[in-house]
């Protein structure tokens, strides 16, 4: 049956593909995991590239090298295409923005992309509903909210999960940078950490803050101090464990 399913996939294009980025595989493999095994608890068939993975070329582009940026961007459509991906489910908001809008792979090429956010909130049947018990301050990230659009799927995930969502003074299209990206993390160390501090201070010591993107998450946990900075796959296997 598994070899049929396969057989039928490759013919249809209708594989789905699980695309962490390079900075949760290189950085963060714990939370590649989570997020494996969260769409294994929501019974997503799903296949992944391991050592053909190649990055999506954002950091490339940023810096202005659009050549290497086009042989990466042919490079990766091929494999998608040779591993007949109907699907790509990416939980780095850079991915997903440079893999849906920068590639055009939905316009240009049939195969969605899809934030794991979205894919989360499109299956939140299979989610259990939780009672409101904790409170969480949500940062959106620059790649997800503002160049993307995405707003509503990770709070109403979170309210789901048992959260109510504090909001930071600047948020959705106004929220502020983690102060990681563009290579100001390299440039001016500096300036970054003081940049993802502004954003901590607005947070009450000893409480919990999140954001659904690898780049702010490993930002934020490197800097913050008295707050509980916690990954958005970790919140989600966390309700699932809860009664």
């Amino acid at each position: 049956m598994s070899f049929f399913k396969n057989f039928l996939d490759k013919i249809l294009g209708s594989n789905t593909l699980y695309y962490p980025g390079c900075l949760t595989k290189a950085l963060l493999p714990e939370i590649q995991k989570n997020y494996e095994d969260i769409l294994n608890e929501l019974w997503i068939d799903f296949i992944k590239l391991s050592d053909k993975e190649y990055c999506c070329g954002s950091p490339v582009l940023r810096a202005g090298m659009k050549d290497a940026y086009e042989k990466i961007k042919e490079k990766n459509i091929q494999i998608f295409k040779e591993h007949a991906v109907g699907l790509i489910i990416t939980n780095c908001p850079a991915c997903y923005n440079m893999l849906k809008y920068q590639y055009k792979l939905e316009e240009e090429h049939w195969i969605k992309v899809e934030h794991i956010t979205q894919t989360i909130k499109r299956n939140e049947k299979k989610l259990k509903n939780k009672d409101i018990l904790k409170e969480i301050t949500y940062h959106d990230p620059c790649h997800l909210g503002r160049l993307s659009g995405n707003y509503e799927e990770p709070r109403e995930i979170l309210n789901k999960c048992g959260y109510k969502v504090n909001e930071l003074s600047k948020n959705r299209e106004n929220s502020m940078f983690c102060g990681w990206g563009g290579w100001l993390v390299n440039n001016n160390p500096e300036l970054s950490e003081k940049i993802c501090n502004q954003v901590l201070s607005e947070i009450p010591e000893w409480a919990s803050m999140t954001s659904p993107c690898p780049m702010c998450y490993f930002q934020f946990k490197k800097h913050a101090k008295n707050v509980e900075v916690k990954e958005f796959s970790e919140i989600i296997l966390d309700s699932k464990k809860e009664k």
